[in-house]
């Protein structure tokens, strides 16, 4: 099939708008069915051949590789992390399960390691070790931004023998010809990589209706300067964040959702890469500090689920905000993971699409961009 050109316009004025404000100044998206890309565009300072950094998009595809370790018989979703990793069970961390891990329920949302000892396994690895529990792991979810992700990295090469960058080159990136897909990229290929910069302003009042919290601004921008480093910094990016900061372009990650939907390749059994994709196993709020609409996640992926008609209605916006993800018109089927500063990843079983979106603006305003995310994905079911 050949993409829309009604919907395809409609998806090219909302991005050109969102660059034109200022708030992402590259941006790229690409949709693909039956394994091959429909559109892939690219707006403002990017080009075709440049690559942006997926925050948490990068999460499900270094979940990936555990799923194969569970085809191959290697782990199960019930093995104690210390019973692969002895010395992770200090400070009562022996109940940690790779479920509660993948499930963002193990009790460690705030766990970190100092940066300047990221790079070196043996002292990463010592300090995690040394992590306490918030609470007791599978009563609660939070997410995790790192530390979880810290943890598979090291169950990877543990099980493998592989460094976990060179475990998902290997096992998932190569065998899928994504070239352009990489954890961990050396300084001196990291030219096409765009820069993620800050804009826009805080809504501080709808923050703090969301936080149910006052907020200090500064404490905000020492957390967002942190995960533009994320993006920026070349020691960082030359390292590989395991949950936030792979690079690819917008196609590359479509087609790897392609390969999700469809495993033409084989790297996966078929019970798991079900499981992973299909199959909800936290239902806990989403938010813990209120009611709100369910986490809905698999073991690396949020589920869309059926649409519950959770919204909320933030001081100076217009209209309520909705709770589902994807759009909102995707199927209760579709899975996929966000990343911060605005970066979408997603496929449906229902039409048989995978969408990506990625943008080098952190929009400091998240209930606007989430609001232009929503106008924007909502038009992919269109293409069906």
């Amino acid at each position: 099939m050949r993409a829309d050109s009604t919907h395809l316009t409609s998806m090219r004025v909302h991005v050109q708008k969102a660059v034109d404000e200022g708030a992402w100044p590259a941006a790229q998206f690409a949709v693909a069915r039956h394994g091959e890309v429909l559109a892939f565009e690219s707006f403002g300072e990017a080009r075709d051949s440049d690559r942006f950094c997926l925050f948490s998009s990068t999460k499900p595809i270094v979940a990936s590789v555990m799923w194969q370790l569970f085809g191959e018989g290697l782990i199960t979703l019930d093995t104690k992390v210390a019973e692969v990793w002895p010395e992770f069970a200090a400070h009562g961390k022996d109940t940690v399960t790779l479920e509660h891990v993948l499930l963002h329920t193990c009790g460690l949302p705030n766990a970190a390691v100092d940066p300047a000892s990221l790079a070196d396994r043996e002292t990463r690895t010592a300090a995690m070790a040394e992590w306490q529990l918030e609470w007791e792991p599978g009563t609660r979810f939070e997410y995790h931004p790192f530390s979880a992700h810290w943890v598979l990295a090291e169950l990877i090469q543990r099980l493998t023998g592989q460094d976990y960058r060179e475990a998902l080159r290997t096992r998932i990136l190569d065998p899928l010809g994504l070239d352009r897909f990489e954890l961990g990229v050396p300084k001196e290929r990291q030219g096409d990589l765009q820069r993620v910069v800050a804009t826009g302003e805080y809504p501080m009042e709808a923050l703090e209706v969301i936080l149910g919290r006052p907020i200090d601004v500064r404490v905000l921008e020492a957390s967002d300067a942190a995960a533009r480093a994320v993006a920026n910094d070349p020691d960082l990016v030359a390292l590989g964040v395991p949950g936030a900061n792979a690079f690819s372009n917008a196609a590359g990650v479509a087609l790897f959702y392609q390969e999700l939907l469809h495993n033409t390749s084989g790297l996966w059994r078929p019970e798991v890469l079900a499981d992973a994709t299909g199959r909800i196993r936290n239902t806990f709020p989403a938010d813990p500090s209120r009611s709100d609409a369910p986490a809905n996640r698999s073991i690396g992926m949020i589920i869309a689920g059926p649409d519950n008609g959770a919204t909320v209605q933030l001081p100076g916006y217009d209209t309520p905000l909705q709770a589902r993800p994807y759009g909102g018109r995707t199927s209760p089927r579709a899975f996929g993971h966000p990343g911060a500063g605005g970066q979408a990843a997603w496929a449906d079983p229902e039409t048989g699409l995978s969408f990506c979106l990625l943008t080098s603006g952190m929009d400091r305003d998240m209930v606007r961009d989430f609001q232009r995310h929503i106008a924007i994905e909502s038009l992919v079911p269109e293409w069906a």
